[in-house]
């Protein structure tokens, strides 16, 4: 279970999105967190806690996996990771990294907390690096033209938060851990009543084609797979209530939202 559920633009996208700002107001400021339940082969093994922040042409965001219970020790915690990611936000709201990394897996004497991977996002290329060793690029690994024009999945999930029109109606291109290409294909989405411990309320159910392009290193096959997605809360933010999202030798997992927090007020 290498990744939650990837990867985009910078350089010269962030330059544009800097001139563009200037002649249009910026974002407003936003700040999200939120913690879910990771529920694996239909049992909860572990918690995903996620912080997001915009302010004005910027924004990061912050993410942590844990592996509970008997899982995380069957596991030897092999499969706890930290997630960050900051880039710029451009005139029309959408998200472009520039700089991606996590930390985790399995421990060794010289990575007692597990290995290190960069992902520097320009223009026209993303770049993965390692410490130690060199970063394994899947087989096949994602060419040039894959890897031009995508986001990583700490991104994509804020894509889903600040989107102000149809959740539904985007194709996310996502460049997972810096190795595994897909795409998020969501159709239109159907309008539901949200009942959960985060959140009560309208909101949207998102059907999602889930597409491996490059980069697994084994087999994966095309799945449907489903977001609900609360209604716009307080800054306009939307929240992502249940999210299910591909893994490397864990299958699909979902997210369960417990708890969510928008510009300091809790959902209910």
């Amino acid at each position: 279970m290498k990744t939650l559920a990837a990867a985009a633009l910078a350089l010269g996208l962030a330059a544009l999105a800097g001139s563009a700002a200037a002649q249009q107001p910026a974002a407003a400021p936003l700040t999200f967190d939120a913690t879910y339940s990771v529920i694996g082969r239909g049992m909860n093994v572990g918690d995903f806690n996620y912080h997001f922040q915009r302010t004005g042409g910027g924004y990061q965001a912050t993410a942590t996996r844990v592996m509970t219970g008997w899982v995380g020790g069957a596991l030897n915690h092999s499969q706890d990771f930290r997630y960050a990611v900051r880039g710029a936000v451009a005139a029309d709201g959408s998200l472009h990294p520039s700089a991606y990394e996590h930390q985790g897996g399995r421990r060794a004497a010289d990575r007692p907390q597990g290995k290190l991977i960069r992902a520097a996002f320009t223009a026209e290329d993303v770049v993965t690096t390692a410490t130690p060793g060199r970063a394994n690029m899947g087989d096949p690994p994602a060419t040039p033209a894959q890897r031009r024009g995508v986001i990583d999945q700490i991104t994509a999930i804020a894509a889903l938060i600040t989107e102000s029109n149809d959740p539904c109606g985007q194709t996310l291109h996502v460049y997972m851990d810096g190795r595994a290409r897909f795409d998020f294909a969501m159709r239109a989405g159907t309008a539901v009543n949200i009942n959960s411990p985060a959140y009560r309320g309208p909101g949207v159910r998102c059907t999602v084609d889930f597409r491996p392009i490059a980069g697994f290193g084994d087999h994966q096959d095309a799945a449907t797979l489903t977001f609900i997605i609360s209604n716009p809360g307080p800054g306009g933010a939307r929240a992502p209530i249940t999210i299910e999202m591909p893994t490397d030798g864990f299958g699909v997992v979902r997210l369960e939202a417990r708890r969510v927090t928008i510009n300091g007020t809790r959902l209910r």
